[in-house]
Parts: structure tokens; sequence; C-alpha cells
């Protein structure tokens, strides 16, 4: 063997393993996760169960087996999409995803002007919301944390642990 093949194979795997590396989009970061927190959906899946119980039993009596099935399917989906939100706090950025994390929410945390805990209006409802000057993401009960951005924008994240989260936003590392 020619040591000088050998070497050039080397360089060559290492040079295939970097291009690799820099295109693989889900390498994990190394982050310390300050606060974690997930506040299960039990209104939305209760509300899901019973809604989709009545309305397959009604369709499936009715003999309109089609209709009871996208049902179903339908009510499955939304209960699991929004089983559960997840709140995360890193050293760099908020982020929240409902349920398994189809939709996932990320927030530098050098964007937020201002941390308050607030309580919902019963009729702003559960989920994605838009309220009157403000985007509500929920899954249960009418405690959130109002984050209003450097924009202007305000952003409310529904919790059952609204201190603790608004806690770790305002963590003294953060503050200026």
């Amino acid at each position: 063997m020619n040591p000088g093949a050998q070497s050039g194979d080397q360089s060559d795997i290492a040079t295939g393993l970097n291009r690799y590396a820099r295109l693989w989009p889900f390498r994990p970061e190394v982050t310390t996760m300050s606060y974690r927190h997930t506040q299960p959906g039990i209104l939305i899946l209760i509300s899901c169960l019973l809604c989709g119980a009545i309305g397959v039993a009604a369709l499936w009596r009715s003999g309109q087996w089609p209709p009871a099935i996208a049902l179903t399917v339908l009510l499955l989906a939304v209960g699991i999409v929004f089983s559960s939100l997840t709140v995360e706090v890193s050293d760099n950025e908020l982020r929240w995803h409902f349920g398994p994390g189809l939709w996932a929410y990320q927030l530098p945390l050098d964007e937020i002007k201002e941390v308050a805990v607030v309580k919902n209006h019963w009729w702003n409802g559960f989920g994605i919301r838009m309220g009157r000057g403000f985007r509500l993401y929920n899954v249960s009960g009418l405690d959130a944390v109002e984050l209003r951005l450097k924009s202007d924008e305000i952003r409310r994240i529904g919790t059952d642990d609204p201190q603790g989260l608004a806690n770790a936003l305002q963590s003294p590392a953060r503050r200026p």
C-alpha cells in the first residue's frame, strides 16, 4: 500500500464527514436549559373526545360512515396537536411548541422588552389566537405570561406556572 494514498483516503473521508455535518440540519446544539415546563391540555382533549364520540355516534347511527371516519380523524389530529404546550427558556432564546412539536416557535431573549404575568379572558379561547393587540398560545386555563417585544408586538404564552416562567425570563443573568 502506498502511504500517500492512505492519508489521501483519510483526508477524503474527513472532508466527506465535514460536508455531511454542515448539511445535516438537525445537529444538536449545546445550550443550557434554565426552564422547561409542559402543560397538558386536558380541556382540549376532553372536548375533542366528547364531541367526537357524540358526532361519530350520530353519524354512525344514520349510516353515514365516511363523515364519521373523517370527523374521528380530524378530532384525533386536533387532540394530538393541542394535547400540551411545552415552554423552554435557554441561555439565549425562548421556545415553545404544541403537542409533539409540529408547530414550534422561538424568540431570542434579547427581543423581549417586558415580561408580565396576566390573566386571559375566557373568550380568548385555546390554541393559537389573535386577540385585540396580542397573539395568544394556550392549551388550558386563563393564566399566561405576556411578552412585550422591542417591536411593540405582544405575545402571550398560556401556562399553569406563570410565575416560574416569568422568573426564568427575568432572571438576573438576563437583565441588562
